[in-house]
């Protein structure tokens, strides 16, 4: 358990990318009904969350809390956020790609998509600026000495 706490965000991203992946077998043997529910759970829980972080917890935590806990408290629900998109937009692309016979339509391109920024995101996007913002911290500290 200490192991998995000690390591960066980034290697829990590959983690809980790692736990959908274990999953992705099971998906060709699911009925078509099962298909659709694992396609509908995982769109709606990612969708979900996106809405809910920029409408609903990132607004009410810029107004309501100070710059740099705003800070600290992003730099840590970002990459679970980043976690969340990983694992159900995976599982929404495979069980999309899967119940419309392995074609790559539109549909199928916009959800690739939407994975692919999630990836971008999590191991670049998010790393970096917590990375920047952290040296921001350190240079206005100097400066206040």
């Amino acid at each position: 358990r200490k192991w998995v706490f000690s390591q960066s965000d980034e290697v829990h991203s590959l983690l809980a990318l790692g736990a959908t992946g274990t999953l992705l077998p099971v998906l060709p043997h699911l009925s078509p009904a099962h298909l659709a529910a694992v396609n509908l759970i995982s769109i709606g829980t990612q969708l979900g969350s996106q809405v809910y972080v920029a409408f609903v917890g990132g607004p009410t935590m810029f107004v309501n809390m100070t710059r740099e806990a705003f800070g600290d408290v992003q730099a840590r629900l970002f990459p679970k956020f980043g976690m969340v998109g990983l694992s159900t937009g995976t599982l929404g692309l495979v069980s999309y790609h899967l119940a419309h016979q392995k074609t790559m339509d539109t549909c199928s391109m916009l959800l690739a998509s939407s994975l692919a920024v999630n990836l971008i995101n999590s191991f670049f996007l998010f790393p970096l600026v917590t990375s920047y913002m952290v040296r921001l911290r350190e240079a206005k500290k100097g400066e206040d000495k």
